[in-house]
């Protein structure tokens, strides 16, 4: 075996070769200790050198410093004895009658001194302990959010895929690793489509855990042919009941006939969907009621519409209508509506990016404030660009 590889398993890279982390402390602390030693000798003997006018005393608070850092309380006041009966020894600072009074006035002021140094290092210690835990729990924190973070996002993606007549695509960024925006499609077995757009009150974690139940809440309550404000109604029962007031949400919600060309919606308290005819036509869809969890018994008001092929549906949440440029101005509603009508007639993914574009570029590099979640939606396929 050559040196190297024996050096090698000697520090534990062959993995049957574990290092004795005892054994090791052992063998620092005997070496500790004879510094220590060999510094007190080397103070005494040149004490005794300069000679009796002056005296070098004051440099064993060096080695006793050390001691009281690394070794136990009992050894350091052996050694400050020991320091003490050297400096009396050989270089006192004056001449006395009365050496041991001296004596004992230097071994009190070693005492408080040493004392002193052993408190602040055990201090440091429990400082050291406690930045040590704070960080392995904030370590900890941020790994359960990532992780929460990636089965929110799951949770969003896990919506049925739109039926072959629908085109849909939907865009949500947190502004942290969970956030509370919700987005959720699905088709109901009486063959209506249900989309929903949320914003949970509040941002991060607190939001986030609000998150799944409102989603429960929603998809519980969607049975039979129940009305849209009906709907709304028994998801505010259910979260003013089983959450805080202070716990509430926006929310958009559509049911898409598209078989008899509807759409119904309720907007409790969100900002208004976007929809756009295929001339052109823009028209927001407001009004319905309160946020849900907010207040007991809220009454809620369904909207009809009819809903052609070439209508295009948009709904967001506050992340994209009050985003900020540096000059304090939100983006507001009619930036969202250009550049949803510059490609109206595209794919509801070429409408998402466009809006998610714009977005981007009148923020000018301004860091969003919000989570924000942008969908689009129309009743027919658009068909491909090659085929117009």
């Amino acid at each position: 075996m050559t040196p190297r590889l024996a050096r090698a398993r000697r520090f534990g890279s062959n993995p049957r070769v574990s290092l004795d982390i005892d054994s090791l402390e052992r063998q620092i602390v005997r070496v500790e200790t004879a510094l220590i030693l060999l510094t007190i000798a080397a103070i005494a003997v040149a004490d005794a050198w300069v000679g009796t006018d002056r005296s070098l005393g004051p440099l064993y608070l060096v080695p006793l410093s050390y001691s009281a850092l690394s070794h136990r309380g009992w050894t350091t006041f052996a050694l400050v004895l020991v320091c003490l009966a050297l400096r009396q020894l050989f270089g006192p600072l004056e001449e006395t009658r009365d050496p041991w009074g001296h004596f004992i006035r230097d071994l009190g002021i070693a005492a408080i001194f040493v004392i002193t140094v052993g408190y602040l290092h055990r201090l440091g210690r429990q400082r050291n302990e406690f930045f040590a835990l704070a960080r392995s729990q904030r370590d900890e924190l941020s790994r359960e959010i990532e992780v929460a973070g990636e089965v929110q996002r799951r949770l969003l993606e896990s919506h049925q895929g739109a039926p072959v007549d629908l085109d849909f695509h939907a865009w949500a960024d947190p502004l942290k690793a969970v956030g509370g925006d919700y987005y959720d499609l699905w088709t109901t077995d009486e063959g209506r489509t249900i989309v929903v757009v949320a914003d949970v009150a509040g941002k991060g974690l607190s939001a986030a855990l609000l998150m799944p139940a409102l989603r429960i809440a929603v998809r519980s309550a969607v049975t039979g042919k129940m009305e849209p404000a009906r709907i709304l109604a028994e998801v505010n029962e259910t979260l003013c009941q089983a959450t805080e007031p202070s716990s509430y949400a926006t929310l958009f919600f559509a049911s898409l006939e598209l078989e008899r060309g509807s759409l119904t919606y309720v907007n409790a308290g969100h900002l208004p969907g976007l929809l756009v005819d295929g001339s052109g036509g823009v028209r927001w869809l407001s009004g319905g009621g309160t946020p849900v969890g907010l207040v007991p018994g809220a009454d809620y008001e369904s909207h009809t519409l009819p809903l052609s092929a070439d209508d295009l549906l948009v709904l967001y949440t506050d992340g994209i209508w009050e985003a900020e440029n540096p000059a304090g101005e939100e983006f507001g509603r009619e930036r969202l509506a250009r550049a949803a009508l510059s490609v109206r007639d595209r794919p509801a993914r070429e409408v998402v990016e466009a809006i998610r574009e714009e977005w981007q570029r009148f923020r000018e590099g301004a860091d969003p404030a919000d989570d924000t979640t942008v969908i689009a939606l129309r009743a027919g396929v658009p068909p491909a660009p090659g085929r117009r």
